[in-house]
């Protein structure tokens, strides 16, 4: 990744309307996320509740690669401290906890429908597919790429 360019990362890490994306989603090497991911966000790391910094890291985490772009980048041993708040965290419990900011979140966005169970559960859903995603990296000892899906 230190080497390419944006262009060429921007290659090797396709958005969901590129050609390639589902082939990569369907190897595990791909998750999109974009609907929930500001809710996601928000319940890992609203209120102080988590005092790890590994907190920020699975949605929005990592720095833009040497060579620039719209990209972040979480290296080896970020995607092992993301997996592991991930693995160590009751996903649905923090979901529960950030209710009320989360309900706030869906309305300044006017998503319907409103903030419900469905959409708790949908959070945590992804949460969780978002877990299994960065262990599948951190066995690996891979990087992960984050991209707008602009």
């Amino acid at each position: 990744m230190d080497v390419c360019s944006p262009e060429e990362l921007g290659e090797l890490v396709p958005r969901s309307r590129d050609v390639g994306y589902d082939r990569l989603v369907a190897a595990g090497l791909a998750l999109g996320v974009r609907q929930t991911a500001v809710l996601m966000e928000l319940a890992l790391t609203e209120n102080g509740l988590h005092p790890d910094p590994a907190a920020r890291l699975p949605v929005y985490g990592g720095a833009p690669p040497e060579a620039g772009g719209d990209m972040l980048v979480l290296r080896p041993e970020q995607v092992a401290a993301a997996f592991t708040f991930l693995r160590d965290s009751a996903l649905g419990e923090l979901v529960r906890q950030q209710d009320t900011v989360l309900a706030r979140r869906v309305a300044q966005l006017g998503a319907e429908p409103p903030w419900s169970e469905t959409w708790a559960s949908r959070v945590v859903h992804d949460l969780r597919e978002l877990r299994d995603f960065f262990a599948g990296a951190a066995a690996a000892g891979d990087a992960v790429v984050v991209r707008e899906s602009k």
